[in-house]
């Protein structure tokens, strides 16, 4: 009987503890969250991937900004750069070439876009034989009505018109003849410019030869001439 009873009251000692254990366990399980603590802790995670975002953002922008300036720093360095040998070869002046005892001569300069440096020198070309054209002219009148204030002759008259067209002439082909004796270029600056440089030049025999020749076809006008 009383091994019984022993018996009885280990079995219920087991079963009280394995009650208290299992109470003890759900007890300590977690509670679930409510729907409303749910949705503050997404907003809370979101805040924090936002904030993380606009960390990341902030410095990005700060690496685009110190790139920027340093680019902005060399290209300022170039452009100096370039501006310095701009002013330097503009004090140089590539060539120059003055009128001598053999040569007439004209010079040209042109601001030009790099690819557009072949046809521009065509262009300048054409418009420094205008520039020589022009002095040739002018120094050929000078002489000649020179010549003829002192022989008390009408600028009207048939051998100072006569003698003047024929010297445009010849002036005319022989500034159309020349050629290039010089023709630079200085680097390209910031915005694709060059600064173009020529020098060109005819023979001062060459005219006055040929001018002589003109004129010698008609004798009359020979005559005044000589």
């Amino acid at each position: 009987m009383k091994k019984v009873f022993f018996n009885v009251a280990i079995f219920a000692m087991v079963a009280a503890s394995t009650g208290c254990k299992t109470k003890q366990m759900a007890t300590s399980q977690p509670k679930e969250p409510t729907a409303s603590e749910q949705v503050q802790q997404m907003r809370s995670e979101a805040a924090l991937i936002k904030a993380q975002q606009e960390l990341a953002d902030a410095k990005a922008a700060a690496d685009r900004a110190a790139k920027q300036r340093e680019a902005d720093a060399a290209i300022a360095e170039h452009n100096a750069k370039v501006q310095a040998e701009r002013l330097a070869a503009a004090t140089e002046q590539p060539c120059q070439l003055y009128d001598d005892a053999e040569w007439f001569t004209g010079i040209g300069v042109r601001r030009v876009k790099l690819n557009s440096l072949n046809t521009a020198a065509t262009a300048l070309l054409r418009s420094t034989q205008q520039q020589l054209r022009l002095k040739l002219k002018g120094v050929y009148k000078a002489v000649v009505r020179d010549y003829f204030d002192q022989m008390d002759m009408d600028e009207g008259s048939y051998a100072v018109s006569h003698i003047e067209s024929a010297g445009d002439y010849i002036i005319d082909q022989k500034c159309n003849e020349t050629y290039e004796a010089c023709r630079k270029n200085t680097t390209p600056d910031a915005e694709g410019y060059v600064t173009l440089y020529m020098g060109i030049k005819v023979s001062k025999k060459a005219v006055v030869e040929e001018i002589i020749n003109e004129i010698s076809k008609d004798k009359k006008m020979e005559v005044r001439f000589n």
